[in-house]
């Protein structure tokens, strides 16, 4: 009798779920629902019990509607539509999950809504998840990482790559093992960033190019203190704040010249912490704390025609040598 009683209580909590305010139901009509769809009996009386009990105890913002004969409603859930929105477009626009595995997110997440929201939200999206390659493994290697992380444990895994016949094979023939402390979504791709027991430093590896990923039980994580002392937490946003395009490098201090039309693209790059001082002739100098890795170097030859490095000069030097053996390639291929 009481297995009955809980499981009556929640299905009244999800026949609710479905109701909003264009859509109310009365106690006669969740009682033939509970019937029909549950085999469970329940009269009137007791369904209003169960409401009030919700509305109570549970703080579920119920409603009764403006004619007491159109029933009841949800009036306010965990998710506004805006926020559903959001959720659904990141979903659609990720090429990490597979098609069948986007799809059935959104779905879950468009429930989230009113009857009428997931009509609206149906409407305002007519987009389908983009068909990418076999992602299936992504979320169980998310499932993997969370699970070591939360032990404390290491992880081994291979890291792969595509071969003349677009087929992953791994890189090499040893297998990487790490200590995982953070996964976070960069551009389009998931990345996990940990430190290689080798090496002394972090590093991000791409959850899609990993490989035969499995928890090593026996072997604890190197502690994220070692890198950042106590300032564990800001000094991991702050590794990955001036870390460009997921490549790491050596922390350097970058100043660079740009006209002031630049300015959108320099704070979309690096954010409000770029030091910025007005120059003569519309120009402007800006100053950020960034990694020199191959992503700065990437990011400086899109921008070489509009953004000047003036330090640190290594940098400057390097970059040079880029573009020279850049203009040397189209130089050769028209001889």
């Amino acid at each position: 009798m009481m297995a009955d009683t809980k499981a009556k209580f929640f299905h009244i909590m999800e026949i609710l779920l479905d109701t909003d305010e264009e859509h109310p139901k009365t106690a006669v009509q969740i009682s033939k629902i509970l019937d029909e769809k549950y085999g469970i009996a329940a009269e009137r009386k007791s369904i209003c019990r169960d409401i009030n009990v919700l509305r109570g105890e549970c703080e579920m913002d119920i409603v009764q509607a403006h004619d007491n004969k159109d029933g009841f409603f949800l009036a306010s859930r965990t998710f506004e539509d805006w926020q559903l929105k959001f959720l659904i477009d990141a979903v659609l626009a990720s090429k990490t999950l597979a098609e069948k595995d986007a799809r059935d997110l959104v779905e879950k997440l468009r429930q989230q809504g009113s009857p009428t929201s997931r009509q609206l939200l149906s409407q305002i999206t007519p987009v389908a998840p983009q068909p990418v390659g076999d992602r299936r493994k992504v979320k169980n290697y998310i499932d993997a990482i969370m699970q070591a992380i939360r032990a404390n444990r290491q992880i081994a895994f291979q890291y792969l790559h595509f071969d003349i016949e677009k087929q992953q094979k791994p890189r090499r023939d040893r297998r990487y093992q790490v200590s995982p402390y953070a996964l976070v979504r960069k551009g389009d791709n998931y990345y996990l960033i940990c430190n290689y027991s080798k090496y002394d430093n972090l590093s991000y590896y791409r959850l899609e190019r990993m490989g035969s990923l499995h928890i090593l039980n026996d072997v604890p994580r190197k502690p994220l203190k070692e890198f950042f002392g106590a300032h564990e937490r800001t000094g991991l946003t702050d590794f990955v704040h001036q870390s460009l395009y997921s490549w790491t490098g050596e922390p350097i201090c970058l100043h660079l010249k740009f006209p002031s039309y630049e300015l959108d693209d320099i704070i979309d790059q690096f954010g409000r912490d770029v030091e910025l001082k007005p120059l003569e002739g519309d120009f402007c100098e800006g100053s950020v704390k960034v990694q020199a890795g191959p992503g700065l170097y990437f990011w400086l030859m899109q921008r070489a025609d509009n953004v000047q490095v003036l330090a640190p000069q290594a940098v400057r030097e390097k970059l040079v040598r880029m573009l020279k053996n850049t203009l040397a390639l189209y130089e050769q291929s028209e001889e």
